[in-house]
């Protein structure tokens, strides 16, 4: 699954971890991500009979957005954008949605959880589990990515999050193919 998407060779990903696999979802055409999000949402409708409906579906800019607009036409769920600046977040005036709403965050490839997290701090989400679920294409292995250069760099700002990544993002996190070791 994803063959033809991968590519191989020595990647420094957005959060500064290095890998030697990289996604590009974007070159999939559009049937194809189509029916990558049909599958997608068949595991989504399993997750819901655990842990509940979900309420309105968020789209991680870029890809994130094409995934999760189709998700939200499968679902009959409002969808918003997820920009990547809080700034351009309040410009799309997204809803107000009652506190126990059940939000399902959406991106194409999920590495370091970095952008989930950040969807939830510019959502106001209360981080309860019943109150969000992120959902990907592609869930990089933990094993394969690489952190060292982030860790000589201690100095610098770090978008990453290694150990929060197990204990919120996993823990609440439906994807369709898993990268192997």
């Amino acid at each position: 699954m994803f063959s033809k998407i991968i590519k191989k060779g020595d990647f420094k990903l957005k959060s500064g971890v290095r890998s030697k696999n990289d996604y590009d979802y974007s070159s999939l055409s559009d049937a194809m991500s189509a029916a990558y999000c049909e599958a997608l949402k068949h595991k989504l409708d399993l997750w819901q009979k655990t842990h509940g409906a979900f309420n309105v579906i968020v789209g991680v800019e870029t890809e994130g957005i094409r995934i999760g607009h189709q998700l939200s036409k499968l679902m009959d769920l409002p969808f918003h954008i997820m920009p990547h600046k809080i700034t351009e977040m309040e410009a799309l005036g997204v809803p107000q949605y009652p506190a126990a709403s059940h939000w399902l965050i959406v991106d194409d490839i999920v590495s370091t959880g970095m952008e989930f997290m950040r969807a939830v701090s510019f959502l106001g989400v209360e981080e309860k589990p019943e109150t969000f679920t992120f959902a990907c294409m592609i869930r990089r292995n933990p094993a394969n990515l690489d952190y060292s250069e982030l860790k000589k760099n201690s100095h610098e700002e770090q978008f990453f999050v290694a150990s929060e990544r197990s204990e919120v993002v996993d823990r609440r996190l439906v994807y369709l193919y898993a990268e192997p070791e």
